[in-house]
């Protein structure tokens, strides 16, 4: 084998680094597929599935994949078609992985194997070559029982411009990263190869434009979307907002935002700022005559402006006004906006909506942008929602626009955007 793919966790990076450098002084052109920290926790499946694939595709000769014992680092690899990874914790077993059974990966545990002992088993791995016969037969059956190749999936997520949510300020707003320390957000998101960004804000000055616009450039970002809720939540300048004073103060604030957005060629978010009807059922009926009455003044002054507007649909626990992707669309359709697009997100419509599918087809063309954040609001993966049957609608939809991850800092916010851009690779996803 001349090219091997070597991956681990974060608890088995330093025997990463061990395989490497042994690799390496082989003559063997060892690629690093991750992790590259121990500080960061991250997913085991995430980069033994990233060494898989690479060996599947031939991009690479053979694999090396290390957790803490190894077997879940095995166990995710074998799931990939034409994947043989064998768990060794000595010579013999790394023998007979390869004469008998073919192995293509190599799988250890970094609490088992140390870095002197890795270096035979390695070695004999490397060494041993397959012995055929009557052990051909039995390696062609493995794949049997694989049931769907990855290469047949329906959707491919170079359609998409993936973005992560941010806030400039501290928040109390939960699902956002890097809150009040935006420029370590920005560089950790060039670091792990993003392109975009959604920014949640709640002034148009919260930084001075030429700040902003500096640390974008730097770190190669542009912005998908400014998120306006902030506003609504701290100081109650809501478009629900029964006093006169604080309803103005809320629309004024939402068309600074629309001046920044233009500049930053970005769309606006029409999400929790709308804040919560309240009163009496004809109270409310009034409230939302008002709300319609602003957002259409709002939608003329950003169709002015070449901004397009994004009403999110967010879940009944949080407001009882446009819950759903249909109350959206009806919405629009009420205000007469030609510009303006739905945000669907995927948590909301987890609670909100009988069929996701379904519901983001009700959109249609009107579908601006989609959040993909999983059914705990952590990134995508580690929640149940099916992102693989969302991206095959996104696909099918033809749409093109930004998915943006709006997810809780879980454990912490460089590995929520870890695991974000391990997940989407996992799908096919590539990044700079």
């Amino acid at each position: 084998m001349k090219r091997i793919a070597v991956g681990c966790d974060h608890v088995a990076v330093p025997l990463k680094e061990a395989v490497l450098e042994h690799l390496r002084k082989r003559g063997v052109d060892a690629v690093d597929s991750g992790a590259y920290t121990p500080d960061v926790v991250v997913d085991y499946p995430d980069y033994a599935q990233k060494v898989a694939f690479s060996v599947s595709t031939h991009e690479v000769d053979g694999g090396i994949v290390i957790c803490g014992t190894g077997l879940g680092v095995s166990i995710a690899a074998n799931k990939v078609r034409g994947v043989r990874a064998a768990l060794c914790h000595d010579v013999y077993t790394a023998h007979q992985a390869r004469a008998h059974n073919d192995a293509n990966i190599l799988a250890m545990g970094a609490w088992i194997v140390s870095p002197q002992r890795m270096e035979s088993i390695v070695d004999e791995w490397l060494d041993t070559s397959f012995e055929g016969g009557r052990h051909t037969a039995r390696v062609n059956v493995l794949d049997r029982y694989i049931e769907t190749p990855q290469s047949n999936q329906s959707f491919d997520l170079k359609a998409f411009r993936f973005a992560m949510a941010l806030s400039i300020r501290n928040t109390v707003f939960g699902p956002v990263l890097f809150s009040g320390r935006i420029e370590q957000g920005f560089a950790a998101l060039d670091r792990e190869g993003f392109r975009f960004v959604e920014i949640s804000i709640r002034n148009a000055d919260d930084i001075p434009f030429e700040d902003l616009s500096l640390l974008l450039q730097k770190f190669r970002l542009q912005v998908t979307a400014l998120a306006t809720g902030q506003g609504c939540l701290h100081e109650q300048l809501c478009f629900t907002a029964v006093d006169p004073e604080q309803h103005q103060a809320s629309v004024r604030r939402f068309k600074a935002i629309i001046d920044l957005a233009s500049s930053l060629g970005a769309s606006v978010i029409f999400g929790g700022v709308r804040g919560k009807l309240s009163g009496s059922p004809l109270e409310q009926s009034l409230q939302r005559e008002k709300v319609m009455e602003s957002f259409h003044d709002c939608d003329q002054y950003a169709e002015k402006h070449g901004v397009a507007l994004l009403i999110e649909p967010i879940n009944r626990y949080e407001t009882n006004f446009i819950n759903t992707a249909a109350e959206a669309v009806e919405f629009i359709g009420q205000s007469g906006s030609r510009s303006t697009k739905v945000l669907l997100d995927a948590f909301h419509m987890n609670i909100e909506e009988v069929d996701i599918s379904t519901s983001m087809r009700l959109t249609g063309e009107r579908l601006g942008y989609f959040h993909i954040v999983d059914s705990n609001r952590q990134s995508p993966g580690q929640g149940h929602l099916d992102f693989k049957r969302i991206f095959e609608t996104l696909y099918q939809m033809g749409y093109q626009g930004p998915v943006s991850a709006e997810i809780l800092p879980i454990p912490d916010d460089e590995s929520a955007v870890i695991r974000t851009r391990n997940f989407l690779e996992s799908l096919g996803a590539s990044f700079s």
